[in-house]
C-alpha cells in the first residue's frame, strides 16, 4: 500500500511516495540497487529508484522465478529532467526462464535490460517515457545529426539510443503485450534468436518501435509501431533519418513478421544485410524472411525496405503513401506478390536485383509501377559484395500478373537483362513497358509489346509464351508456414476505421512524434510570409482563442479539435504577435513573426564553367543575361526538392535573385534564411549573410540594426544539384 501525490510536465516526473506495510510476501524496493532472487510480488505503489551506474535500479538474477510487479512503477528521473538527461537502467535481468510482469517503468536510459537470459518472459509490462535524443531538425530545414546509425551494434552500441526494453543474448524470449510510448526505441532484441514478439504496442517513438541484431526464427505478430518517425515536416522534408517501426539488421534469418501494423513511420519495414555482408565477406545478409499481410503505410521513405539480402518473401501488404512502396536494391530470389500498393510516387524499385519474382501486385495512382536498372555505382561494384556477386548486375527478374491502374509508366527495364514482363492488366495506365539503356535479352507476351516504349540501343524484346504463369497463392505461403496461422496473437493491430491516416497526420517536435493525447499547438512558433498556420491538436473538445496580441486577424476563433488555426497580416509590413488558446482546461501559447511584402524573383541557368563558387566574376556573368523565368510573390518561402522553380528553368545549376522593400520601425532584427546551396543577403545594398559553398539546408541567422523606414532586401542563391531550398524571414529582435 503506498500514498502518492504526483504531476507531470514535459518530459519529467515529480512525485511524492510514502508506503505502508505491504501484504506478506510482497516486497517495497525502496532503494537503487534492490535485488530479488526468487519469485516475488511487488507491493502497487510508484517508486523513485535513480541508477547512475547501469547496474540496475531493480536487479532480478535467479533461475525459473517469477516477478509480477502488480502495476508498480519505476521512476528513474529528476523533477523536471529532459528526456535526453536520463540515465540507467531500470530493471536489469540475468538467469534462465525469468518471467516479469506488470510494471510500469520511466525516466532510464534503459527501461528494462536483461543478458544472457534464455527464455525470459516479460508481459504486460510499460515501458513508456524513456530515454529519447533531443532532435535539432525544425520544421524548416533537416539537421543532419539526428540521423540514426544502425550499423555497428556487436557491441552493443545501440544502448546509446536507449530503448523501453532491450535484450541481449537471450534465445526463446518472449514479450507479449508490452507497452511503450514517447521514447526513443521501444523494443531492441540482439543475438536472441526465436524469440517471440506478440501482442505488444510500441508506437510514437522517435527512433525504432522494434531493432533486431543477429536474431532469427523469430515471430513478431500482432504487433503496433506505428508512428515511429524522425526526420519528417510536412510538405518541407520527409526522409525519415532511418527511423522505422520495425528494423531488421545484419544476419537476421528466417523470421515470420505478420499482421502488424508499422504505419507513418520512416520506413515501415526496414531490412538491411549488415556489414559483414558489405564489408567483410560479400555472403549472407538478412535471408529467408517472410513477411505476411502487415500494414507499412504512410512511411516518410519506404513502406518496405529490404537490400543485399536473399529468398525474402513479401506477401499480401498493405503499402500505401510512401515514396517507395517496395525498395529491394541489390536483392535477389526475392517474392513481392500480392501487395497493395497505392498513392505511392514509385511502386517496387530494385537496382542490380537478380531472379526476384513481382506478381499478382495492385500498382495504383503512382508515377513508375515497378522499375529494374542497373548502373555504375563504383564504390559497391568495388566493394566485397560487389565482387562476390560479380557486378550484381539486373537480371533474370520476373513481372508477372499484375494489375496497374493510373500509373504514368506501368514496368521500366534500364540495363536488365534476361527478365520476363508477361500478363500484366494495366488500367488508364500510360506506358505499361518501357525498355531503356543497355538492356536486352527480354522476354514479354503480346500484350506488353504492344505499344511499348523502346529507346534506341535496347535490344527489341521476344515474344514468350502468353499462357497464365503459376504464382504463390495466399494458400501456398500458409501452408509452407504454418506458425503464420498457428502462431498469430489476439490483438487487432491495424489502424481502425475512421484513424487518422496520411502523412499530413505526423507531427515532430524537437523529442518526436506527438501522440494525439493532449491539447497541442502545432508548431508554437512560424515565420511565415502575409499568411502562417497553426495545427490546433487533441481528442475533440472545443477550443477559444482567448488573446491576440500584434495586431493581427485570427480565424477560427472557436471550434472543436482538431483545427487548422489561420493568422493574417492585413497590411504590408512585420508583424510579432502571440496568441493563447484554450481548450480542455489548458491554455496554450503560439507566436511568430509575418512578413507581408512583395518579392521580385528571376531565375538564371549556369554551366559548370560558371561555378559562382570558384569565380567571383562568374557571378556577374550568370544574372547579367536575361533571366530564364521571373515572377513576384508575397513571400520567399522554397523547398523545391529535386525540382524545378519552374518548367523554364533546370532543376540543377540556377540561380536565384530576389529583391524586396520593407517598411519597419526602428529596432534590432533578425535577418533568417535556410538555403540549399549557397546564399547572400544584402540589406540596402550592405552584405549581411554570406554563406556562398555547397551545402544541406542551413540556417544563417544574422542580427542588424535599422532606422525607422524602407529598407531594401536583397537575396541571392544558387543551386547546384540535387535538394534546393530557399527561405527568407525578417524578425524584430525579442530583448
Amino acid at each position: 500500500m503506498c500514498a502518492i501525490r504526483f504531476g507531470c510536465c514535459v518530459g519529467a516526473f515529480f512525485l511524492t511516495v510514502s508506503h505502508a506495510a505491504g501484504d506478506v510476501g510482497e516486497l517495497q524496493p525502496t532503494r537503487p540497487g534492490f535485488r530479488i532472487a526468487s519469485s516475488a510480488r511487488v507491493a502497487p505503489g510508484t517508486y523513485e529508484l535513480p541508477d547512475g551506474n547501469d547496474s540496475g535500479a531493480i536487479i532480478i538474477a535467479g533461475d525459473d522465478i517469477t516477478v509480477d510487479f502488480q502495476g508498480a512503477s519505476l521512476i528513474g528521473a529528476k523533477a523536471g529532467a529532459a528526456p535526453d538527461t536520463y540515465v540507467g537502467r531500470g530493471i536489469v535481468i540475468h538467469g534462465r526462464n525469468v518471467t516479469v510482469k506488470n510494471v510500469e517503468v520511466h525516466g532510464y536510459t534503459v527501461g528494462v535490460f536483461a543478458e544472457d537470459s534464455p527464455g525470459l518472459r516479460l508481459q504486460g509490462c510499460d515501458v513508456s517515457r524513456n530515454y529519447r535524443q533531443r532532435l535539432k531538425s525544425t520544421i524548416r530545414y533537416e539537421d543532419f545529426s539526428d540521423w540514426l546509425f544502425g550499423h555497428e551494434n556487436d557491441e552493443n552500441e545501440w544502448l546509446r539510443y536507449g530503448a523501453g526494453i532491450y535484450l541481449f543474448r537471450c534465445p526463446d524470449a518472449t514479450v507479449v503485450e508490452c507497452r511503450a510510448r514517447n521514447g526513443q526505441n521501444g523494443l531492441c532484441i540482439s543475438r536472441c534468436d526465436r524469440a517471440r514478439i506478440v501482442d505488444n504496442d510500441m508506437s510514437f517513438m522517435s527512433g525504432w518501435g522494434l531493432a533486431m541484431w543477429r536474431s532469427s526464427h523469430c515471430e513478431v505478430f500482432n504487433n503496433k509501431f506505428d508512428w515511429c518517425m524522425r526526420g519528417y515536416s510536412h510538405g518541407v522534408y520527409s526522409r525519415g533519418q532511418d527511423s522505422a517501426g520495425i528494423f531488421v539488421y545484419e544476419q537476421c534469418n528466417n523470421n515470420l513478421f505478420a499482421y502488424n501494423s508499422a504505419t507513418h513511420g520512416g520506413d515501415g519495414f526496414f531490412l538491411y544485410a549488415g556489414n559483414e555482408t558489405l564489408k567483410k565477406t560479400g555472403r549472407g545478409g538478412c535471408n529467408g524472411n517472410v513477411v505476411y499481410r502487415n500494414d507499412f503505410s504512410h512511411a516518410a521513405a519506404n513502406g518496405i525496405e529490404a537490400t543485399f539480402s536473399a529468398n525474402n518473401i513479401f506477401v499480401e501488404n498493405t503499402l500505401h503513401e510512401c515514396h517507395h512502396g517496395v525498395w529491394a536494391g541489390y536483392s535477389y530470389d526475392t517474392v513481392i506478390r500480392g501487395n497493395d500498393i497505392r498513392n505511392c510516387t514509385y511502386g517496387v524499385s530494385i537496382e542490380h536485383g537478380r531472379r526476384n519474382v513481382i506478381g499478382q501486385n495492385l500498382i495504383s495512382d503512382t508515377k513508375l509501377g515497378v522499375q529494374l536498372w542497373w548502373d555504375r555505382d563504383e564504390d559497391l561494384l568495388a566493394s566485397v559484395f560487389g565482387k562476390t556477386h560479380e557486378g550484381c548486375p539486373s537480371s533474370f527478374n520476373q513481372v508477372l500478373a499484375n494489375r496497374f491502374e493510373r500509373v504514368e509508366t506501368a514496368v521500366r527495364l534500364d540495363g536488365d537483362t534476361g527478365s520476363f514482363v508477361g500478363n500484366n492488366e494495366a488500367v488508364s495506365t500510360g506506358t505499361l513497358l518501357h525498355l531503356k539503356g543497355n538492356t536486352k535479352d527480354v522476354e514479354c507476351t503480346a500484350a506488353e509489346l504492344l505499344g511499348a516504349r523502346i529507346e534506341a540501343g535496347t535490344s527489341p524484346p521476344v515474344k514468350g509464351r502468353d499462357e497464365p504463369v503459376r504464382l504463390w497463392g495466399p494458400t501456398d505461403v500458409v501452408a509452407r508456414y504454418p506458425r503464420l496461422i498457428a502462431g498469430r496473437g489476439e490483438q487487432h493491430a491495424f489502424l481502425p476505421d475512421g484513424a487518422r491516416r496520411g502523412r499530413e497526420h505526423i507531427f515532430i517536435d524537437e523529442w518526436g512524434p506527438y501522440d494525439f493525447t493532449d491539447f497541442r499547438v502545432f508548431p508554437s512558433r512560424i515565420l511565415s510570409g502575409p499568411q502562417g498556420g497553426f495545427q490546433l491538436l487533441g481528442p475533440g473538445t472545443t477550443f477559444h482563442v482567448i488573446q491576440v496580441n500584434g495586431g493581427v486577424n485570427v480565424k477560427p476563433t472557436t471550434g472543436k479539435l482538431p483545427q487548422k488555426l489561420i493568422v493574417e497580416a492585413p497590411k504590408q509590413g512585420v508583424y510579432p504577435f502571440a496568441i493563447e488558446i484554450e481548450a480542455d482546461g489548458r491554455v496554450q501559447r503560439a507566436k511568430g513573426v509575418l512578413l507581408n511584402t512583395e518579392w521580385r524573383i528571376q531565375y538564371y541557368g549556369w554551366s559548370e564553367e560558371d561555378d559562382p563558387r570558384n569565380d567571383p566574376e562568374a557571378w556577374d556573368r550568370i544574372i547579367s543575361k536575361a533571366p530564364l523565368a521571373e515572377l513576384t510573390s508575397s513571400e520567399l518561402d522554397y523547398v523545391w526538392y529535386s525540382r524545378a522553380p519552374s518548367e523554364k528553368v533546370s532543376r540543377d545549376r540556377f540561380a536565384t535573385v530576389a529583391t524586396t522593400t520593407v517598411n519597419v520601425p526602428a529596432g534590432r532584427y533578425w535577418v533568417r534564411t535556410v538555403s540549399d546551396d549557397g546564399v547572400r543577403v544584402f540589406v540596402d545594398g550592405k552584405e549581411v549573410v554570406a554563406d556562398w559553398t555547397w551545402h544541406p539546408a542551413t540556417p544563417n541567422d544574422v542580427e542588424v540594426r535599422l532606422e525607422a523606414g524602407p529598407h531594401e532586401f536583397r537575396v541571392e542563391h544558387f543551386e547546384i544539384d540535387g535538394y534546393a531550398q530557399l527561405q527568407f524571414w525578417l524578425e524584430p529582435d525579442a530583448r
